[in-house]
């Protein structure tokens, strides 16, 4: 009898040393609340609503859980615009969401800063949970935000240290982001992660960060640097990464590297058993797996409840009657050939710019909006970021590099597959008012053919004006280094792009943009083999 008292006795106590953590992961939700698509109203597996019923199931198996989000969550969605500037009176969605279930930390992401920092500091000031940047940091190079919390969970510390992707400036307004720079991740976290371990006596480190995989033999700087991060920094129990929208599960010296899907279409789990040990707390066991919402998955009412009035108030902004189109709207085609959709596109950058030359990138594969009466919802997806209209000098040289650069976007003609897909469809752009053709036949760098404007052929040294977003001016999709512009530009319209676009159409009580059929592809790309690549 004695003996099995002893046997139970040891078992209990080895229990007593074993703690199982779980940590659950959000990235790119940008607004999204409800499992519908905002523009065309279809259901669609996405949302806080849908990912939300996953996150309660997961802690109800494991109420050791920890909640974290790695960023661009205040930006996006009409909601967001709606809450953050037209109605500020409003609580922002997301983070009312996120303060009821209650989450630990979130990473700032570069579209966090879209609508400027008195915006963001009063997300932050609602938030119930820190908003985490440690290399954000000021002219003085004191942190911009904080570093990093440290939680206890089953008697274990556990430190998150946060991190924005070093890229914001390329991909938001400079008086977004006024007095802050952003160091580079790894560089940081070298100097920090250590204190984490000593001075914070953390047992568990978990990095959350707006930045994706990006190259193990990266750069200092680089947008993405989870990779470089794992490889370079000891220390780490697990990586959470954001911004590049796609999901990855991965592991890299035992650390696992996991980024949910975009607009809640998945949740990021990780799983760490750990045993204590003379002492201190050690990582025994890790995993990570993402778990998807699918068409089965349950809307929290909650999620429904917690957003009535902010819905309430979007979708009367939305339903604000616009234009009476003559003809279809349709970007299916936009990289094959001249279309209605880009021409209004371009005639919207022409009249804020005065500039002689537009270039526009297709706004989605799929979007879609019929002849008749429409409303500001329809338009509003051809435009969801808050980037600006810019003019600039160039030459025609220049121009033709530009358009170089954006040809890399296709593969050669005969292949499977047509599009290089690390060059994805916004950061191919169309010019307009000048003609070419591309040629998907030649190697990058010699595609363009027969560029001319108004009949007769561009000359290398002959100037343009050319009216670019601003997200192409910060640096966006290397446009500016391809072809070595190094200039300012002469204007920067007041307004975004989509509120030029707002105005435009509203004032017009009909619309008919007219294709002008001034670009194509050698050879001419068949219609059923580019919408069957766009689905």
């Amino acid at each position: 009898m004695k003996r099995w008292v002893w046997v139970l006795l040891i078992a209990l106590g080895l229990q007593a040393q074993e703690a199982r953590i779980q940590i659950l992961g959000t990235t790119d939700l940008h607004g999204h609340v409800l499992a519908q698509d905002t523009y065309s109203l279809q259901p669609a597996s996405q949302g806080w609503a849908k990912v939300t019923t996953l996150i309660r199931q997961q802690k109800a198996l494991n109420p050791n859980t920890i909640l974290v989000d790695c960023g661009d969550t205040l930006q996006g969605e009409p909601i967001n615009y709606v809450c953050n500037v037209l109605h500020r009176e409003l609580p922002e969605p997301s983070i009312a969401i996120m303060n009821s279930l209650g989450y630990a930390a979130m990473a700032v992401g570069n579209h966090d800063f879209d609508f400027g920092l008195p915006v963001l500091r009063a997300a932050e000031k609602q938030a119930t949970f820190p908003l985490l940047s440690a290399n954000s940091q000021d002219a003085k190079g004191k942190a911009g935000f904080p570093t990093h919390v440290v939680v206890m969970v089953a008697g274990v510390r556990v430190a998150i240290v946060g991190f924005t992707t070093p890229g914001v400036p390329s991909m938001t307004e400079p008086g977004n982001y006024a007095g802050l720079a952003f160091k580079d991740i790894v560089a940081v976290a070298k100097v920090l992660v250590p204190q984490l371990r000593t001075k914070e006596k953390a047992d568990v480190v978990i990095a959350i960060m707006h930045s994706g995989l990006g190259d193990l033999n990266g750069h200092e700087g680089d947008e993405n640097a989870a990779l470089r991060l794992a490889d370079q920094v000891p220390g780490l129990d697990a990586i959470l990464t954001g911004h590049t929208h796609i999901a990855v599960q991965t592991q890299h010296k035992g650390i696992p590297i996991l980024q949910a899907q975009v607009f809640g279409r998945a949740l990021a789990v990780v799983d760490l058993t750990l045993r204590y040990d003379q002492g201190h707390w050690r990582v025994a066991t890790n995993s990570g797996r993402l778990l998807k919402v699918d068409d089965q998955t349950a809307a929290d009412p909650e999620v429904v409840q917690l957003t009535r009035t902010q819905r309430a108030a979007t979708e009367a902004y939305l339903d604000t009657a616009a234009t009476n189109l003559l003809v279809d709207l349709d970007s299916r085609w936009s990289r094959m050939e001249d279309t209605p959709l880009m021409q209004l596109l371009h005639q919207v950058q022409r009249q804020a710019t005065g500039a002689q030359l537009s270039a526009a990138s297709c706004p989605g594969t799929r979007l879609f909006i019929p002849k008749g009466p429409t409303s500001i919802r329809q338009f509003w997806a051809l435009s969801s970021y808050e980037s600006q209209v810019a003019r600039i000098r160039i030459t025609g040289d220049q121009l033709k590099r530009y358009l170089e650069h954006a040809a890399r976007h296709y593969t050669y003609s005969w292949e499977p597959e047509l599009y290089q897909k690390d060059v994805p469809f916004y950061n191919f752009d169309v010019v307009d008012g000048v003609s070419y053709a591309l040629n998907l036949g030649k190697p990058v760098g010699s595609r363009v053919q027969n560029l001319s404007f108004q009949g007769r052929p561009v000359k290398p040294e002959q100037p343009f004006t050319l009216a670019i977003s601003t997200y192409r001016l910060r640096g966006g999709g290397g446009y500016l280094a391809a072809m070595g512009f190094k200039g300012e530009a002469d204007l920067i319209s007041k307004a975004s792009l989509r509120n030029l676009l707002f105005d435009y159409v509203l004032s017009r009580p009909s619309l008919n943009p007219t294709a002008t059929q001034t670009w194509r592809t050698i050879p001419y790309l068949d219609r059923e083999r580019v919408q069957n690549l766009a689905r």
